[in-house]
């Protein structure tokens, strides 16, 4: 009601829980000047399990700033937290929201709440001043709730752009192959978790879906060949997107029969290196001819 009759402008969200931040609020009611008008608290069960899908939300709902209210000296870990704001902030200034529109109040004084409300300068939503809010109802699991909240807040952006840069650890982010030493194992296929990584059972291919990686690491972990890297980032177009291409090869042909099975470049590699050089197969063409034929025809 307050917030409606100021006129509804810059609206600042107040995250906070029952035990310690409600009391902090009905203190500052009772005994002080209140809530400043445009301050809109909202209620948790438990702050440090609000992740960036609520935070992304919540600029995209039109918030002009976001604040936490925590214990002076918290009984929890809030690293979870921390970690959080710590993504979230780059994400809010490569989209062109000023810095520091999301952070922690950590006090149990009333009157310091009160205070670190009204210090919050007043900055528009957008670069115009002119609100693009979001109505979207967020439902489904997490990650796609996350992501509709991301392409929302990008919309709704002073600056919106296709791709933000993210540091290490990010749960978003690309996956990229050094081809010229890519052997198409596919051993990366076969650690992702997520399906990011995706093979073709027609032909010797590697392909990748962004949208679904959350940069784990263990497709690099994995690669024989150490090929592969992580390129932390937020892609909005990730969530449209077909999955490309990483590395695509010629099949070899079997020999006998003519079923493409394997990577030409590989089995022609490893018949270049046996031919003559290895006891095995020195004056021996039917031998090396068993490496040029399918499973069906050796």
């Amino acid at each position: 009601m307050a917030y409606r009759e100021a006129g509804g402008r810059q609206p600042v969200v107040l995250i906070h829980d029952g035990e310690h931040g409600t009391p902090l609020i009905d203190a500052l009611a009772r005994f002080g000047d209140g809530l400043p008008a445009n301050v809109l608290p909202l209620a948790v069960n438990e702050i440090t399990q609000v992740g960036l899908e609520a935070i992304a939300a919540a600029f995209a709902y039109g918030a002009t700033a976001l604040r936490f209210a925590l214990r002076a000296k918290p009984r929890h870990d809030i690293a979870g937290l921390t970690r959080t704001l710590d993504l979230a902030e780059p994400i809010l200034a490569g989209l062109g929201f000023a810095r520091v529109r999301a952070a922690t109040i950590e006090t149990d004084d009333p009157d310091a709440l009160g205070a670190a409300l009204r210090a919050i300068e007043s900055q528009p939503a957008t670069l115009d001043g002119a609100p693009r809010p979001a109505s979207f109802l967020g439902l489904g699991p997490k990650r796609d709730v996350m992501r509709l909240a991301l392409r929302e807040l990008q919309r709704a952006a002073p600056t919106p752009v296709d791709v933000v840069a993210l540091p290490q650890g990010a749960p978003f982010g690309a996956v990229e192959v050094d081809t010229a030493g890519c052997t198409l194992c596919l051993a990366c296929v076969s650690a992702c978790p997520t399906g990011a990584l995706l093979d073709d059972p027609e032909r010797p291919m590697l392909r990748f879906a962004e949208d679904a990686c959350v940069q784990c690491g263990l497709c690099k972990a994995t690669c024989p060949e150490k090929v592969i890297t992580l390129r932390p980032q937020l892609d909005f177009r990730a969530a449209t997107a077909s999955a490309r291409v990483l590395k695509e090869e010629e099949p070899f042909h079997c020999i006998r029969c003519g079923k493409p099975f394997g990577v030409k470049s590989t089995i022609e590699r490893v018949t270049a290196k046996l031919e003559g050089k290895h006891w095995m197969f020195q004056n021996s063409a039917q031998r090396l001819d068993v490496i040029k034929m399918c499973e069906d025809a050796g």
